[in-house]
């Protein structure tokens, strides 16, 4: 079984860090009108989110500057998670991240707007040990959300020798719940991020919960095929 795992809102919650590194940065290499204003973080890339700031400011150089910027990102979040910006776990995720890890056939995978180095320092700066998930996609490796699954499946082809029995993907936003459910994987949403209860029942999910503190039940209904 594999069980892809989204991070901001499913994971764990940064208040916005990553945001705000994205802006602190943005102003540092291309001027005080570089912003987020009207643009969606929920669920999206990091390098699409790039893109679209890069638009409002009337630029399309984006590809040009994308290498720098990162860096530079990278730097900056590193700065705001070492002055101790509040980064949590959401409840039940310690537990089930414990349990499924312990589970003989299952393979767990990030797919993630981040980038693998912001992944991962969330991840550190909440106390997830990153070394629990093998392969994954991220955010630079797709044009869109809907890369990303098919990706990390393909990954555990790769590395296993055959498909996976099952696969279960968990986010908290619609375009979790749709990328996931194109590459053929069963959804479970938490309303722990960005994006209500009836938006995620709207998009299609599986099966929404108010967050993943029940973890008995969450375990048996990924490990049962959804039956639970």
């Amino acid at each position: 079984m594999l069980v892809l795992l989204d991070i901001d809102g499913t994971l764990l919650t940064s208040e916005g860090i990553g945001a705000r590194g994205i802006v602190q940065t943005g102003v540092e290499l291309f001027g005080e009108d570089f912003s987020l204003d009207g643009i969606e973080l929920g669920g999206r890339l990091d390098p699409l989110i790039f893109k679209e700031a890069m638009a409002a400011l009337g630029r399309d150089d984006h590809a040009e500057h994308h290498g720098d910027y990162r860096g530079r990102y990278l730097e900056t979040l590193g700065a705001l998670l070492a002055a101790g910006h509040d980064v949590q776990i959401l409840p039940g995720v310690v537990e089930l991240l414990e349990r499924l890890a312990a589970h003989d056939g299952v393979t767990m995978a990030l797919v993630t707007g981040n980038y693998i180095e912001s992944a991962h320092m969330k991840l550190e700066a909440a106390g997830i040990d990153p070394e629990l998930f093998t392969g994954g996609a991220y955010g630079d490796e797709g044009e869109i959300r809907h890369d990303l699954p098919p990706l990390a499946i393909e990954r555990f082809r790769a590395d296993n020798g055959r498909d996976p029995v099952d696969i279960v993907l968990l986010g908290d936003t619609e375009h979790d719940v749709t990328s996931g459910q194109a590459a053929g994987c069963r959804v479970l949403a938490v309303c722990t991020g960005s994006h209500p209860a009836q938006r995620l029942h709207d998009s299609g999910a599986d099966l929404v919960l108010e967050d993943l503190s029940d973890v008995e039940s969450v375990l048996k209904w990924i490990l049962d095929g959804g039956r639970a």
